[in-house]
């Protein structure tokens, strides 16, 4: 079937319809933002602008800022929407954005001779800049909160093998919360195509229609030409393993699609990197924290008797053996008890893990919850021990316990936090935080781990998993 141009108009009106309040909103921030920076520096006054040999005012110069700053922003793929942006707006197109704005008008005070205030200048990018990021939360937020209640949810129609179809619902389930599944498993082309295929992603106001790879090019092709105008996007599911995802990069050569994983990167200027970024951020919150972690000391001392803090030995990179250090939240013969608990045991795989154990004092209870217990091995960061970054750091009894995947984790420091304890911390099976820290270990970069301390500070507000 051949797409008609009032089917591709409704598509891209439909996109444009769903990117408009976005739009609009950052059009808002941004002219306030230009707005009040006029006012803080010239009041009322619409003072002149200098451009080369040319004058001209301010008010003009912010509508051209607005305008480019927007722009930039579009040009950044900064209002794609569904389904590439399934969580919501994304946080980078803004700060990129922000970026060339500055570096554009930087080239264009030498170039054009441009001469605009500092002070007002200093004042409209920052607004404007965090105005953006602020509406990308709001946005997410919203979503977020929607999604709850069960509304934009997008329905996937997968088709393939049933194992490989039943592979994929799996991941969808986990991993794409916002995609409901639609499992069509079928062994060979001819049971999905043409007036079936469309009539089920009608049926079922299918978005995204999953293909997995084990079609040939020329099925694949007339699958595309069924589903053309059917009002849903098709996804092509090649099978690159999970952990090279990231590392992964089409490119055609020619007619042929190919896929390239590149090798991951641990070159010693990439540790190093890290290492400056753990001492930095690490030695900075020691020096915050250091009176909360007093504090707690003082109420664990008079809460129950026993020492403040709590040493236990685990395993760092390449099986060395540290101790890590806590504020203490067990009764001090705890260790002991384990033996006479097991049969309690909640805990996944190795784990040994108790939601309401008797063992947790009533401070201890708190800072467990709240994650306080955790903020001495700031010092194991410092002494190189740990990162601020990493796979959880595993007892030697956990360790010995390992099969050849799991011992890949211990190729990296172990973290205070982790793509573990973002994604569920407790609540997870052992597979799925396996999974993850392997993840982590072969795609790790500084720029991640910022983005998953971020993440760490929304877990600690919202204490879920947290025992």
């Amino acid at each position: 079937m051949v797409r008609t141009d009032s089917q591709h108009a409704q598509t891209l009106t439909g996109r444009l319809r769903a990117a408009r309040p976005l739009l609009l909103a950052d059009a808002l921030v941004v002219g306030v933002a230009l707005a009040a920076a006029h006012v803080v520096r010239f009041g009322t006054r619409d003072d002149p602008a200098r451009i080369g040999p040319l004058d001209t005012s301010y008010a003009t110069v912010s509508v051209v800022l607005g305008l480019l700053w927007i722009g930039i922003l579009a040009a950044l793929n900064g209002y794609v929407s569904w389904p590439r942006r399934r969580n919501g707006p994304s946080y980078w197109p803004p700060v990129r954005a922000t970026a060339w704005l500055v570096a554009i008008l930087a080239v264009a005070s030498l170039v054009l001779q441009l001469d605009l205030s500092r002070a007002y200048l200093a004042f409209a990018i920052p607004i404007g800049f965090f105005g953006l990021l602020a509406v990308r939360f709001v946005c997410r937020t919203w979503i977020y909160a929607h999604r709850a209640r069960g509304r934009y949810i997008r329905r996937a129609l997968v088709v393939g093998t049933p194992e490989r179809v039943a592979e994929l619902a799996a991941v969808f389930a986990e991993r794409a919360a916002p995609i409901a599944v639609d499992v069509v498993a079928t062994t060979g082309v001819e049971n999905a195509r043409g007036p079936q295929l469309r009539q089920l992603v009608e049926q079922h106001r299918v978005d995204i229609i999953v293909l997995t790879e084990e079609r040939g090019g020329a099925n694949v092709r007339q699958l595309l030409w069924d589903v053309e105008g059917a009002g849903a996007v098709v996804w092509l599911s090649i099978d690159v393993p999970e952990l090279a995802a990231p590392r992964a990069e089409y490119f055609p050569i020619d007619r042929l699609p190919i896929i390239e994983v590149a090798p991951a990167d641990r070159s010693i200027t990439r540790r190093r990197a890290k290492r400056v970024f753990d001492v930095v951020l690490s030695s900075v919150a020691l020096a915050f924290l250091l009176p909360v972690i007093a504090v707690c000391a003082v109420l664990i001392r008079l809460d129950s008797p026993g020492p403040a803090f709590f040493v236990q030995s685990r395993v760092g990179r390449d099986g060395k053996l540290f101790g890590i250090l806590k504020l203490r939240t067990m009764r001090v013969n705890a260790e002991e008890e384990v033996a006479d608990l097991l049969h309690r045991n909640e805990g996944a795989g190795p784990l040994f893990k108790i939601k309401d154990d008797p063992r947790v004092t009533r401070v201890g209870g708190f800072l467990r919850r709240t994650s306080i217990d955790e903020l001495p091995q700031l010092w194991n960061v410092l002494k190189g021990e740990m990162s601020l970054v990493g796979p959880r750091p595993p007892l030697p009894s956990e360790v010995a316990e390992y099969d050849r995947d799991s011992h890949r984790r211990l190729i990296v420091k172990p973290g205070m936090t982790g793509l573990w304890q973002v994604n569920g911390r407790s609540d997870l099976t052992w597979e799925q935080g396996v999974r993850l820290d392997l993840f982590y270990v072969e795609n790790w970069s500084v720029g991640g781990d910022l983005r998953i301390l971020f993440q760490t500070v929304g877990v600690v507000l919202r204490p879920n998993g947290a025992y």
